[in-house]
Order: structure tokens, then sequence, then C-alpha cells
């Protein structure tokens, strides 16, 4: 499938919209990832959040893939209304299991992300 022109919100694009190649579904998994890490983590994309800038860009995804894969700290990017009911190892699974396929979700080779049916 391709399309003539950009439709999609800026910060959920996919790398394909802007390098110009083929337009599959897989851009809707690259958003997808997006708005799996906004639920987990009660932060919006295109908020300013100051405290997590230091000065530098800050994007969800980047701030998110460091906390989780760099720090080992997946408790500090949950929302807190998911910490107060983050009470067991279930709980921790499937939040675990929620980033780790945002991350997933994220890769810039469309045939590197898995498909929605995944």
């Amino acid at each position: 499938m391709s399309m003539s022109r950009i439709r999609a919100t800026r910060g959920y694009m996919a790398p394909e919209w802007i390098k110009i190649d083929q337009i599959t579904s897989k851009v809707d998994v690259y958003s997808f990832r997006m708005v799996l890490l906004e639920i987990v983590s009660g932060v919006r994309n295109v908020e300013i959040q100051s405290s997590k800038t230091n000065g530098e860009d800050w994007y969800l995804p980047r701030w998110a893939f460091n906390k989780v894969f760099k720090e080992m700290k997946l408790e500090d990017i949950l929302d807190h209304r998911i910490k107060q009911s983050y009470d067991n190892r279930n709980h921790f699974d499937m939040v675990n299991r929620m980033v780790k396929t945002a991350m997933w979700c994220v890769q810039d080779r469309p045939d590197m992300r898995p498909s929605m049916g995944k």
C-alpha cells in the first residue's frame, strides 16, 4: 500500500514517511508503540518534561529505552496509577511485556517490527 501524502501526527510517524520509502501497515505498528508507551508512562510524547530533559531534546521512546534497558529501572517510567496497583509479579510481567513490545515496535526498519497480530 502506498499513499502520496503524509497522514500522521509528528512524534508518532514512522521513518518511512520521511525517507520516502514504501508505506506499509508497519507504520501503524510504529505509531502503536508510542501510544503504548504513553499508556504505561502516563506521559505524552508531545509534552515537554522539564524534569526529564536536563537541557537535551526529550523523546519518550529514547527516555523509556534508557530507563528500561540501560539503567534497568522499569519502575521509573511507570505512571503513578500503575505503580499503585503494581503489587505482584503478574503486574510486573504484564508491564514489562508492554514496554518491551513498545520497544520492539520502534525499529527503524519496518521488516524488524512485529505485525499487529503478534
